[in-house]
């Protein structure tokens, strides 16, 4: 492997766990679009999907299921040391104990449904793209084709597996599930929109 491939791939590491562990932490948050609740770490989350497409396309499958997996490890890292340092006893004087719970102890059902998510729908998007790269037709002559096509399954899986076990029972079932439709709808769209920069890095990227 060249050293500019190496330093890439460093840098999709990087950015592949940072995003996901960005995303859990915006996940807590709930933001009102049009009447329908809508948790924040979707903003980012089909990031990962843009990068691991990126990794498979350049790399290979097994690398890109180790960085899953290595993504994967550094949250649940995260979440670890979130919860022992909020069971540290706060220094006298030190009034942000309570704010900084809310914030970094947040739900066990948020972690648990965007890690397991997370797991699932990366390592599908993997399998399929894999799949689609080497079988036959549009798939297998178009990155961006293989790349959006692994998307639409891998997404599913994402949206229910996370809207299930963090929001099932909390939110009313009619708001449950339109947020659950509505997540996949916008994160499958927020990375069509993107299919244009993602070409593009990798036309550049890939005669490294």
């Amino acid at each position: 492997m060249s050293e500019k491939k190496l330093k890439l791939l460093i840098y999709f590491i990087a950015i592949s766990a940072g995003s996901l562990l960005i995303s859990n932490l915006c996940a807590i948050k709930l933001w009102n679009l049009g009447g329908i609740a809508v948790d924040g770490g979707v903003v980012l989350f089909p990031v990962t999907y843009i990068i691991g497409d990126l990794i498979v396309e350049l790399f290979g499958q097994k690398t890109a299921r180790s960085i899953i997996y290595a993504g994967f490890l550094v949250n649940v890292i995260a979440v670890l040391v979130f919860y022992i340092v909020i069971a540290l006893p706060p220094y006298p004087g030190w009034e942000m104990q309570d704010a900084f719970a809310s914030v970094l102890g947040f739900s066990p059902r948020i972690i648990a449904g965007s890690l397991c998510g997370y797991l699932g729908s990366n390592l599908l998007n993997t399998h399929l793209f894999t799949k689609m790269k080497n079988g036959n037709g549009v798939f297998a002559r178009s990155f961006i084709a293989r790349a959006l096509g692994s998307s639409v399954f891998a997404h599913i899986i994402d949206s229910a597996v996370f809207e299930t076990i963090a929001f099932i029972g909390v939110l009313p079932f009619n708001e449950f599930l339109a947020q659950a439709v509505f997540a996949y709808v916008l994160g499958l769209a927020l990375e069509v929109v993107l299919s244009p920069v993602e070409i593009g890095i990798e036309k550049k990227l890939r005669n490294l």
